[in-house]
């Protein structure tokens, strides 16, 4: 997949348009908030050949560039925000999390691949149930493109509701960093999504964080 680079090989950090103007929105609830769900729980994720146009026909990501900040799954105490435009490319859009304390958000930021790496190895160390099988999950909801409740019933039934919202809450984040990549490299021509998955196969293997840095560009 193609990234821009310095001159040592290191991707460049490249300025995220409207920032301060996002977080802004999401601290002050100046934000929109759908009347249906854009991507259900149970619903197969789409191919991600086909992400761009699902997420132009739902949220108008290349045909209406205007910044706006949407709200994309709200679990209470943790949300997911997109905001449009991104940089990248002309549908780019910002992936966001929001932590909430009585109703208010403490913790605003990007989920970046450190951030779910970690996430996903401390979910890991929970119970041998996610050590042995949130790696399938990873891989159903990238390359298989299952619905997380398909994935929850199918791998993580039998754990406890606390644990389990967990578990939801970071499939649901890596599934909005999987579109954003299926939008700005589609395939066939690009990796798209399968870029992520190939973190997930490092970290399981061994590799920490920043291993995988030497290896996959990010």
């Amino acid at each position: 997949m193609p990234r821009k680079r310095g001159r040592k090989g290191r991707a460049k950090k490249q300025k995220i348009p409207y920032e301060n103007e996002a977080k802004k929105c999401i601290r002050n609830n100046n934000y929109i908030k759908m009347e249906q769900p854009i991507h259900k729980e149970n619903e197969p994720l789409p191919e991600p050949a086909k992400v761009r146009n699902y997420l132009d026909e739902k949220l108008r990501i290349c045909s209406d560039r205007s910044f706006r900040v949407i709200l994309v799954e709200d679990y209470d105490n943790y949300k997911i925000f997109i905001h449009i435009p991104g940089i990248k490319t002309e549908c780019d859009f910002i992936v966001w999390y929001a932590k909430y304390s009585n109703d208010h958000p403490y913790d605003i930021n990007i989920p970046t691949h450190d951030f779910l790496g970690k996430w996903y190895n401390n979910i890991k160390r929970c119970s041998d149930i996610t050590d042995e099988f949130l790696i399938n999950a990873v891989i159903r909801l990238i390359r298989d493109r299952y619905s997380i409740s398909e994935i929850i019933n199918r791998y993580f039934k039998s754990l406890d509701d606390n644990l389990k919202l967990e578990i939801k809450k970071f499939l649901s984040t890596l599934k909005w960093v999987c579109f954003q990549e299926d939008v700005n490299y589609p395939p066939p021509n690009f990796l798209g999504s399968k870029y992520v998955l190939a973190v997930y196969a490092l970290l399981e293997v061994g590799f920490n964080i920043e291993d995988t840095r030497r290896i996959i560009k990010f």
